[in-house]
Order: C-alpha cells, then structure tokens, then sequence
C-alpha cells in the first residue's frame, strides 16, 4: 500500500497532503511497534522517531525506539535527554515483542539504523514515513511526502490527523527536527504548511528558548576545532558558483570529534555569496568518504548524489564513496558539479 505523493517540481507549491484512511487504520491496529529511522541520526530523523514513540505511549501504545549505541552527534544529544521515557532497542531481535516496524526519515532499507536490518517484507506489518524525494516505498505501508520540509512535520500531521494532542515534550522534539532540516525557517523546503505546523507546536508547549540554544548557541570545543578545520580547507570553483570543504579522519579525530558529529558543517562553504551549489567532503572513518551535497536558488544536487549511488532531497542529498582517497573523491565529484551546473545552463 502506497501513500506517495508525486515529486515536487522546482518552486512548486506543496499540497495539503494527509495520510490516507487505509495507512491511519493500519496504524491504528499497532500495539508494540518497534521505531527505526537512518544512520547518522540527525535532528529530523531524532525527532520524528521519539516524537512518534513518545506520542504513541502516552496514548497507551508500547512503543520503542531502535537506536545502536554511539551514534548521535554532541549537538543533537539533548533530544535524547527529551526522549528519555522512551524504551531504546540496540540491535534488531526478531524474538522481540514488537507486532510491526515503523521506519522513519529513511530513503532506502540499506540505510535502516538496526544491525541485522529488521525483515520489512515479512509476516510483521511494516510501515515507511518519509519526506525524501528518492524514497523506494520500501514499506508495506508507505506514506511519503516529497513536499514536506521535514519528517517531523509529517509526524505532527500525523498526529493531528490520529486526533492525539501532542504534548510539551513530543512538540519540542517535532519542533527541534522541523526545524534543523528547515535551516532555522530559511531553506526551501520551508512552507506556509511547515511554518503554520511549527506554530502549532510552539502553542502545544515545544520549548523554543532550550532548542534554539541547544541547536545554535551550545557547541562544544571539539565542535568548533572542527569546524576551524572546515573553513581553513574550504574552496572556491567554477567561477565562484561551486565551494566545499573536507575533512579527513585525523582532521576528525585530533579535533575530538567523531564521524557522527558531521552535521551540517557542509553550511560553511554554503554561506559564500554567489555560491549555488556546496560539498563537504568527510572521512568519518578511514577509507569512507561521506559527501554532503547542498544545492541553492534553482540548483537542485539530487541528480549529482544519484550518479554516485546516493541519495536524498532535491537540494539537499548525500553520497558514501569507498576505496577512494580524499583527492579522488574531491576530484571526481567536482568535475561532475562542474558538468552539472554547465547542463543546468548555470555556467
């Protein structure tokens, strides 16, 4: 079952899509789900899958969150301290109580957060709630919505739409993840609806004060040696139209951070003014490269990511490149931005 709206194109309006009546009465039928979003949790991803548990068991449901050990970044960490009350699952036990698995902020079933991956085409229901644009319906029950700004702005929806009040806690961690994926409100992917649904969170008690200075004003020193590293390697190419940055494993590590504390770091390059297309090039562990790919204006990136085998957002994607070095990884994909923009008549 599919509840996929169609791929937004450029400055296209999004529509007021809900879940469909069959998805909400599937749902409604779980009683013990087991919630699982992607690797390398970010804030959306966080906030939509606590929010969802934590909404679920106040309304009598027994909920968990699948989440290994290790793998949130410093800067999101706070929103585990939100979730605390929800019940946390390290690895995937298909002996466990769980009667269904809902997967979250996730575009592809390789990238599920539980090691063995949990069987999505098996006799337990699965359910698959995600805003990205390359989404495979992986679920057997598949709502996707490319022109939502976050998961946890569909999540909200959700509830609404399940007539659950969201309470203080779970409209903070709705909050803090609609509005890390928006870029503070700025991004494209912010609408009227997102913008209309946060409000409607703030109402319902999410604490603006404690996310704001959790999210922007509350780095650690590890955090900021890092991003020193980002701007001392940022480049500018193709006439000024393409930045990016790269950070090695012993950039990473001397800094004392680690592979999960590559967020957004990526906004760096971004910032330079006639810059439409950015990339931070990262080697979280020796040998992968992670390459985080933003696009501005009438840039879109997913195309890029997908010609590497990743993923993602129109203007927001990824890749993980392996047996590469860094100066092969660099050089690889900014000839292909560079090809990119010139087919999209920007150079």
């Amino acid at each position: 079952m599919s509840a996929t709206a169609s791929r937004p194109a450029s400055g296209e309006s999004r529509p007021n899509l809900r879940p469909r009546p069959d998805f909400l009465e599937s749902l409604r039928a779980v009683k013990s789900p087991l919630i699982a979003g992607h690797v390398t949790p970010d804030a959306d991803c966080l906030g939509s899958t606590f929010g969802l548990a934590m909404a679920m068991r106040e309304y009598g449901i027994d909920a968990r969150v699948g989440l290994p050990p290790g793998c949130v970044a410093n800067k999101i960490a706070f929103m585990l301290d939100l979730g605390a009350d929800v019940p946390r699952v390290m690895e995937w036990d298909p002996s466990g109580p769980q009667d269904s698995i809902i997967v979250i902020d996730t575009a592809a079933e390789k990238r599920i957060n539980l090691q063995p991956p949990p069987p999505l085409a098996g006799p337990v229901p699965s359910f698959n709630i995600d805003h990205h644009i390359t989404n495979t319906d992986f679920g057997a029950n598949n709502w996707v919505d490319p022109h939502a700004s976050s998961s946890c702005e569909m999540i909200a929806v959700l509830l609404d739409s399940l007539g659950w009040q969201a309470s203080s806690r779970v409209a903070s961690l709705l909050y803090a993840g609609i509005y890390g994926d928006t870029g503070g409100f700025s991004l494209p992917c912010t609408s009227a609806e997102s913008l209309r649904v946060a409000a409607e969170l703030v109402r319902g008690g999410a604490d603006v004060a404690h996310i704001g200075e959790q999210l922007c004003r509350s780095q650690n020193r590890s955090d900021f040696e890092l991003l020193r590293r980002v701007y001392d390697h940022t480049t500018v190419v193709a006439d000024g139209r393409i930045a990016y940055s790269h950070l090695s494993y012993r950039d990473i590590t001397d800094a004392g951070c680690r592979a999960d504390d590559i967020d957004d770091q990526v906004s760096i390059p971004r910032a330079l003014k006639g810059v439409v297309l950015a990339m931070l090039f990262s080697e979280g562990e020796p040998g992968v490269i992670r390459v985080n790919l933003r696009g501005e204006g009438r840039v879109t990136v997913v195309e890029l990511a997908q010609k590497f085998g990743g993923g993602g957002h129109s203007q927001s994607a990824g890749v993980k490149m392996k047996n590469k070095s860094m100066d092969q990884a660099i050089a690889e994909v900014v000839a292909a931005a560079t090809e990119h923009l010139r087919n999209s008549g920007v150079l």
